[in-house]
């Protein structure tokens, strides 16, 4: 392998194959192991790279947000996304990536719209991903006749995986056994509902609204206001102020942010205004947090 400071690696690219009638282009294929930080940085339009995770450990940050990787993890990075690779010293990453562009303006089938709708996500891959980044390999340095076509359609099987490791939920891979008495549809819908909804106000409550968190939870606007009662004793309004300003204490406790930046990333109009908010909720006004380190 060439050595590059930071992570030995092995690059081949320039397959081309059609997926559901959009042309896709995978300009590099990469197999690399970090011993250092890959900095901060982003892809422009159509642009994705896959990333999978298949010895060692460590973290990325995907727009600033870290997630801890291990042998198993699948990373997706689309357009425009930050991204900032972080291998552990005492066990260095290595990972299986793609980097690919999507035809300009393509819309494509469910697949490909689904890729488009998630140009980030972190997760663990589907079963078979792992037998799928060997035989690529293998092909990769085989040097078999036919080895460039049969890499395009490993290619094309590798992202077709990977996408619907994204769309396919735990349910879907393992479906759950017949109901028991004691079991009953409704109290499983709702368990799931109260999963969904903690990460709606954990993750969006900035611009998360009452009608789109009851489309996202298959519930009427009625009924996610009586199940938001019943699960957290709140109102929707009340229990999006509690994690906006819950945020806002974390944000102001632990970054270096300026209270308008902060205001601004909770979704305020302006720093009076989150700030009026904030001092009617706790007591006392953002800044006297900067000041006197107050909880």
């Amino acid at each position: 392998m060439a050595k590059i400071k930071g992570y030995e690696e092995e690059k081949t690219g320039g397959y081309r194959f059609l997926l559901e009638g959009v042309v896709v282009t995978i300009a590099m294929v990469s197999y690399r192991r970090f011993t250092e930080v890959m900095p901060e940085h982003a892809h422009g339009e159509n642009v994705y790279e896959l990333h999978y995770v298949e010895k060692g450990s460590g973290a990325v940050l995907l727009n600033r947000k870290r997630y801890e990787v291990k042998p198993g993890t699948l990373y997706i990075t689309g357009p425009g996304v930050l991204h900032e690779q972080i291998p552990s010293k005492e066990d260095p990453l290595v990972e299986f990536g793609i980097y690919l562009q999507i035809q300009k303006n393509a819309t494509g089938g469910g697949l490909l719209q689904g890729l488009n709708a998630h140009p980030l996500w972190c997760g663990t891959a589907r079963k078979g991903l792992e037998h799928l980044t060997r035989e690529l390999l293998r092909e990769q340095a085989g040097n078999q006749p036919g080895a460039g076509e049969k890499m395009q359609y490993l290619l094309a099987e590798f992202l077709i995986e990977c996408i619907r490791s994204v769309l396919t939920t735990k349910e879907e891979e393992n479906p759950l056994p017949a109901p028991q008495e004691q079991f009953g549809a409704h109290a499983i819908r709702e368990e799931n509902a109260l999963l969904v909804a903690d990460e709606i106000f954990l993750y969006e409550y900035r611009d998360i609204t009452l009608e789109e968190m009851a489309r996202r939870l298959g519930f009427s606007v009625r009924q996610t206001q009586r199940l938001l009662q019943r699960i957290y004793g709140k109102s929707f309004t009340q229990k999006k102020l509690e994690a906006r300003m819950s945020a806002a204490l974390t944000l102001l406790q632990n970054s270096r942010y300026s209270i308008t930046e902060i205001s601004e990333q909770l979704g305020y109009a302006s720093m009076e205004h989150f700030s009026y908010a904030f001092s009617k909720y706790y007591g006392y006004v953002p800044s006297s947090l900067r000041k006197t380190g107050k909880c």
